[in-house]
């Protein structure tokens, strides 16, 4: 009876050791670039285009119903992500954010989140924001400006 267990056991243990030599045959076999998927991206030959940007008004329900300003805009030939610097002004594609100044203010703040423009707690009455697409370096490539009213009851309204 132990001859017998001792045979099942070498059995299995030689069956353990042929399946890891298969296993470790298989992956040396296997370079980087099998596990790698293909370049997301192709490098450029040539100038990129110009980058644009269009900017449109504020989406008018939430501007009624609550004073906030919604402002979609459509970023062509630039990533907005949040990379900055000058050894970021060579990536391809081009990468940059955007610059966001509300009525004419001396200041404006950078956005890289890629999402909407959003505003609420604005005066009643009239507004301009203007949007601008930069380098990394902050260098301005292409702007937009949108104007909109905010109206009086809806900037009077408390928000949660």
């Amino acid at each position: 009876m132990a001859d017998l267990r001792n045979a099942g056991l070498k059995i299995t243990s030689l069956l353990w050791i042929a399946g890891l030599l298969v296993f470790a045959a298989n992956a040396s076999a296997q370079s980087t670039r099998d596990n790698c998927a293909p370049a997301s991206v192709i490098p450029q030959t040539g100038a990129e285009p110009k980058a644009k940007i269009t900017v449109y008004p504020p989406l008018p329900g939430p501007l009624a119903s609550r004073g906030v300003a919604i402002i979609e805009y459509c970023a062509q030939n630039l990533h907005i992500i949040p990379v900055f610097g000058p050894d970021a002004v060579a990536a391809t594609p081009r990468v940059g954010h955007l610059h966001v100044t509300v009525d004419d203010a001396s200041w404006h703040w950078a956005d890289a989140s890629g999402n909407p423009v959003i505003l609420q707690s604005l005066t009643p009455g009239p507004h301009k924001v203007l949007i601008e697409l930069a380098d990394a370096n902050h260098h301005i490539l292409d702007k937009g400006t949108v104007t909109f009213t905010v109206p009086e009851k809806a900037a009077a309204e408390k928000h949660p």
